[in-house]
């Protein structure tokens, strides 16, 4: 018989289990933020509330929202059942949200500096004086010393306004850290095996998958609710998960099995899987056949690549590859090799990418249920622009101009002879930071920030700070203050997502969809959206005609009868869509064919475009780095409660985590003479340190440590994240791919020590 006891709402048991429980919060407010409202001393009837609708802006899976707003201020945050990147769930981190608009350290005018650069010391400044100084700044470098001295980096929902000013201003140098720090590698292989691309929202069908191999994909704390959701789901209907990582994560608790594979030896481990498939002949044949070229030649290429020999670089048994692969070619096509978002680990993750594309289409799960299935989009046309000019940089070396004589990108993105194969408009940050830091090839003398945190999402301080103090002029625009824009001239405050039109989100997933972002409320301070900032700007510079609306709101409206909607059609739906097709979404289920739009035409297992570029050593496996004794590989990642470093000051997110932790195994951690709950120092080969608690604990491996990302902020104006944890951004590798440019953060090797006395 069970010992528990039905809840009983009254009054006296809420009173006796409020003195009970530490942690209690009251609907879904935390403690802690509680203390900081003023609650009315007497029940007072609220009024009704009018709902708004929207897409979250908490992460970058953007789910559809309700806001619902009382005497017009929002109050509450719920989800839209309708889109279809959620269908109606929130997270913690949406519900959040609210704080976001709220957060008493948001900015809430423009500031201009007054003190040394990042000092901290701003006065404030009317929009007239800020947008004037931002112009003035802008067209002086531009005149001195051309337009390619102007860089521009952007992450967020909605940076189009930033990066269309900066064009038109004729920069090549804009920047998005998503490709060369995160999930570019994964986008780019796939594009260069199947000619599609699986980043971003991705479209697997999870919920009819019947076997994930999740090399790392921690996706209950990446935490993307309708991915997240759909695998779930498919594990409540028989699904297995066998998750690969150094590391026993909340996902790897919900999986059948956990491989704890040593650090940066996944490459090694898909070789092997590869080799069995092959070699036993488990693909699915008839579409090698059919839809791909290249068997033979990748044959060729695993022999060597045994299960025998994988067991001694993965330190995962012979004997279970084979097996997982035999019980992987069972399950298929309902079969998913599932990598993380952020690939950019070792300096070959091209070739590790590819794997994952190669073993993914041996399964051949293109276009059948239970793989990756062909999205709808809703194609929407964007405003009439002409077209951006840049203009010709003679003062370069030939060797940094095009063939028209423009200047091309300081980070080689894009280029020939250098990262051909990295994104041309998204760019490498990791290496535009290293670029503005050296001065080389060109100096970049103006920055442009949109958003983003370099000190918080780069590799290396001191490569941020040196680029930061060699600007002539740097203007940020942003909701909350950070460690990069503390070192801005000019701050303009944005308006939060809650208060703000933007661009419409046009997504393709089996139902083609788009939604708008519209705001519950005025604007709490004295703030701007994105689209006026900018038009502001380009009209001082002579270039209004790239912003032709007066609102951005116009211009949503504009894009939206075009294809017969309108802006007041769509607030009162938040989303339109194109009902899901079977028949589009998995025509080979239904006799249709796939298409892949490579050179070929086909599904490259070895691809075209490599072996243009003379890349194909990328296919082989590259050891990557061990530790000496007393070392251990430092790795880190996300948690459920927070994004990226974009929310450790949100108050309410703050309650769940406030500070990071070092994960050590217990024998590691006797070795060091470390209890749990120490403070510790982790120092990496270069003598960058950080300090944080540690937590023993044996869900890792002997020779890993682990952070969550993100903490570690030296911002005072942040008073709830300021000074919490360590910083894992100051730790990581800078080492890079040679084929791409993209970072390998987890080649760093740390050394712990016990702090004494409760040093810091």
């Amino acid at each position: 018989m069970s010992g528990k006891q039905a809840f009983n709402p009254g009054r006296r048991a809420f009173l006796s289990g409020s003195a009970a429980g530490v942690g209690l919060s009251v609907a879904g407010v935390p403690t802690r933020a509680l203390s900081r409202i003023e609650v009315p001393h007497q029940v007072e009837s609220l009024k009704a509330t009018t709902e708004t609708y929207g897409f979250c802006d908490m992460c970058f899976w953007r789910c559809g929202i309700k806001v619902r707003s009382r005497d017009g201020r929002a109050v509450k945050i719920d989800g839209n059942p309708e889109h279809p990147q959620n269908y109606g769930i929130v997270c913690a981190k949406g519900n959040s949200g609210l704080m976001v608009a709220y957060d008493p350290d948001r900015l809430k005018y423009p500031m201009r500096r007054v003190g040394k650069r990042g000092e901290g010391r701003w006065e404030r400044i009317s929009w007239e004086e800020a947008l004037d100084e931002v112009a003035d700044g802008l067209a002086r470098v531009r005149e001195r010393h051309g337009a390619h001295a102007l860089a521009m980096m952007g992450h967020g929902t909605w940076v189009t306004p930033y990066q269309r000013l900066v064009s038109a201003l004729g920069t090549p140098n804009l920047g998005n850290p998503t490709f060369g720090i995160c999930c570019g590698p994964r986008l780019l292989t796939n594009d260069l095996v199947a000619g599609r691309n699986l980043s971003g929202n991705e479209t697997l069908d999870l919920e009819n998958c019947r076997y994930f191999l999740m090399l790392g994909r921690n996706i209950t704390e990446s935490l993307h609710n309708g991915e997240t959701r759909g695998w779930m789901d498919a594990l409540a209907e028989g699904a297995k998960s066998v998750y690969v990582d150094p590391r026993y994560t909340i996902t790897a608790s919900k999986s059948e099995e956990w491989l704890p594979i040593r650090p940066l030896t996944d490459h090694a481990l898909l070789l092997a899987l590869i080799h069995v498939v092959i070699e036993e002949q488990l693909y699915d044949r008839a579409f090698v056949e059919q839809y791909t070229i290249g068997l033979d030649e990748l044959r060729d290429r695993v022999r060597e690549y045994t299960p025998e020999w994988a067991e001694s670089e993965t330190e995962i048994p012979a004997s279970t590859i084979r097996r997982i692969a035999r019980e992987m070619a069972e399950a298929a096509p309902r079969v998913l090799v599932y990598s993380p978002r952020r690939v950019t680990r070792t300096t070959n993750q091209l070739g590790t990418g590819i794997a994952i594309a190669q073993l993914n289409t041996l399964f051949g799960i293109w276009d059948r249920k239970g793989g990756a299935y062909s999205p709808q989009s809703f194609d929407i046309p964007g405003p009439d622009l002409p077209p951006f000019e840049r203009p010709k940089a003679p003062e370069l070396p030939p060797e940094w101009r095009d063939a028209e004589g423009r200047a091309l990108r300081l980070d080689g993105a894009g280029e020939q002879g250098r990262f051909p194969l990295a994104h041309p408009e998204k760019g490498l940050t990791n290496r535009m930071w290293e670029a503005m830091a050296d001065g080389k090839p060109y100096p970049i003398k103006a920055f442009f920030a949109a958003g983003g945190n370099g000190f918080m999402s780069g590799a290396d301080f001191d490569t941020i700070h040196r680029a930061l103090e060699n600007l002539d002029f740097f203007v940020a625009a942003d909701v909350m203050p950070n460690e990069m824009n503390m070192y801005a001239d000019i701050l303009l405050p944005e308006a939060s997502y809650l208060e703000r039109y933007d661009d419409l989100q046009t997504g393709g997933a089996r139902e083609g969809y788009v939604a708008l972002r519209s705001p519950a409320m005025a604007p709490l301070h004295d703030t701007r959206d994105a689209w006026s900032i900018c038009k502001g700007i380009a009209e001082r510079l002579d270039l209004g005609h790239y912003f032709p609306h007066d609102t951005v709101a116009d211009m949503v409206d504009e894009r939206l009868r075009k294809v017969g909607l309108s802006l007041q059609e769509l607030e009162r739906t938040g989303v339109a869509k194109i009902p899901a097709d079977p028949t589009k979404n998995f025509p080979r289920e239904y006799g249709g064919r796939s298409q892949f739009p490579t050179p070929s035409g086909k599904a490259e297992l070895i691809p075209s475009r490599l072996k243009e570029l003379g890349y194909e050593d990328a296919l082989a496996y590259k050891p990557q780095v061990s530790p000496e004794e007393g070392e251990f590989h430092f790795t880190f990642g996300r948690v459920g409660v927070h994004t990226h470093a974009r929310t450790q000051n949100n108050l309410w997110l703050a309650d769940f985590m406030d500070e990071n932790a070092l994960w050590l195994h217990p024998d590691a951690a006797q070795a060091v003479g470390v209890r749990n709950g120490d403070r510790v120092r982790v120092t990496d080969r270069s003598g960058r340190s950080g300090t944080l608690p540690a937590k023993v604990t044996r869900r890792i491996r002997r020779d890993t440590v682990f952070m969550a990302h993100g903490f570690g902020r030296f911002d005072p104006r942040q008073n709830t994240a300021y000074g919490k944890g360590a910083a894992d951004s100051n730790l990581v590798s800078s080492d890079i791919d040679p084929y791409i440019g993209s970072i390998a953060m987890d080649r760093s090797l740390v050394r712990v020590e016990k702090l004494e006395g409760g040093e810091a």
